[in-house]
Formats: C-alpha cells, structure tokens, sequence
C-alpha cells in the first residue's frame, strides 16, 4: 500500500522491517549456530560452529525477535500510538516469560505439564523441548528489554513524523 506520491503507509514500512529484523535473526541461527532449529531446513544443519558475530550473535536473536514483533503488532494496530507503550511492554513481558521459562526446574515442569494433544501440531509439538531443552541467558533477558527500549523510541519516531 502506497500514500501519495509511491511513498509507503507507515504500517506497510513496518512489516517490512520486520520481515528484515526475522529474515537477519534466522541468517544468525543459520550461521553462527550451526542451522539446527525448528524453522530451518535440514539442508542448513552443520556441525561445527565457528561464530562470525562472536557473542553478539548469542543474543541478536533476542534483540530482533523483540523488534520484529513490536513493529508487526504496530504495524497491525496504527494508526492507534497510544498503543504503543501496551505493545511495547506486553512484547517485553511475553518474550521474558519464555527466557525464564527455560530455567531448568521452570522448563522441566511446563514440559512435563505440555498437554499430550500438542504433539504432532506443527509448532506447538515443539513447546516441551523449547522449554526443557532450552537455555536460560539473563544477557538474553538483556537483550529482549533492549529491544523493547529501541523499539519504544524508534516507533515513538516514526509515529510522529507520520501522524
């Protein structure tokens, strides 16, 4: 969707940014962690890793993830900016219930408590292993409130350049 002159709604810009911010996260779990995750082909699996971000690339993903999913949530609800701020914090709030869901006594009982009618259901058969498998980083946690800050500030721009 374009507004006069080609120039692109606001909201369109957004999801394609957010489409870059997944599209660079997926490029870090395919490059810097060896491709074997849930969303990546097979094909991308390889053994060792030798990280071209270094410890950037440990928690780029938690950093993205955060942006990307404010922008498309923004994206969805504008031109609504005092939305924003519920937007913001709920993301943060939901992206720092699964890092700490992956402490191992929390993981271990969500696992354990994963209805047995999820299996088989694409993503969600993936819940008990995300949670029970996964690594608890509070660099991570870091990361994601750092996301939310950037994503705060940037979408608080571009909101009133374009209203």
């Amino acid at each position: 969707m374009t507004t006069g002159a080609g120039r692109y709604r606001p909201e369109t810009s957004l999801l394609w940014l957010a489409g870059l911010l997944l599209l660079l996260g997926a490029i870090v779990y395919a490059v810097d962690r060896g491709g074997n995750v849930y969303f990546l082909p097979d094909s991308l699996t390889h053994g060792e890793v030798n990280p071209v971000l270094g410890s950037l690339g440990e928690h780029l993903p938690s950093l993205v993830h955060t942006l990307a999913f404010i922008a498309i949530t923004t994206a969805v609800l504008w031109p609504w900016p005092r939305l924003l701020p519920v937007t913001c914090l709920s993301w943060l709030a939901i992206e720092c219930a699964f890092e700490l869901g992956q402490i191992d006594a929390i993981g271990d009982r969500i696992a354990a408590g994963t209805p047995a009618w999820v299996h088989g259901v694409p993503v969600l058969e993936e819940i008990p292993d995300f949670f029970a498998q996964g690594t608890y980083d509070p660099l991570d946690v870091l990361a994601i409130g750092l996301g939310a800050i950037v994503a705060y500030l940037g979408l608080r721009w571009i909101q009133k350049g374009a209203i």
